[in-house]
């Protein structure tokens, strides 16, 4: 099992995946039709399975203990934990939303859009373009803070002058 998830093969499928599950979930729109809502949800549902099976392979794999050290699939398994309770909330509420709470656990599934930040694992260029930014991110807060003095200097100037 362990040879399985570590192949890029189970990798860039995975990646592949949360591509098209992206381009799914950006498919929705206010007016929907009856069987464009009916075939999201189904490809939403085959979407989670996957991400599911996913987790399990992983969680076989290397271990819950190892699992858990690696922030990113802290973030995975949450979002898959977070579908696994939309899941549960539609087969108590019988699909048809009758429960307030399942509207406020679909908001939940906005979250699944952090499956995104996984592609920032797999590429290269992006991870130097992050641990750049994050070294400097303590100098661009005194820039940011610079430039904060200098907007309320000014706003102070300009009611000096320009207020009555």
């Amino acid at each position: 099992m362990k040879i399985i998830t570590k192949s890029s093969m189970f990798g860039n499928s995975m990646l592949a995946a949360v591509l098209l599950n992206t381009v799914v979930m950006a498919m929705e729109r206010y007016d929907l039709t009856e069987d464009e809502r009916n075939t999201l949800d189904m490809l939403n549902s085959i979407f989670t399975n996957i991400f599911i099976c996913e987790l399990g392979c992983q969680l076989l794999a290397i271990g819950f203990k190892k699992y858990v050290s690696e922030a990113m699939n802290i973030l995975d398994g949450s979002v898959v934990l977070l579908s696994l309770v939309e899941y549960a909330m539609a087969a108590v509420s019988g699909g048809g939303g009758s429960l307030s709470a399942f509207k406020t656990i679909r908001i939940l599934r906005t979250l699944r859009v952090l499956r995104v930040a996984r592609l920032l694992r797999a590429l290269e260029s992006m991870q130097v373009i992050i641990s750049v930014l994050q070294k400097s991110f303590s100098s661009f807060m005194y820039i940011a803070m610079l430039l904060g003095i200098c907007c309320f200097i000014f706003a102070l100037l300009g009611k000096t002058l320009f207020g009555g």
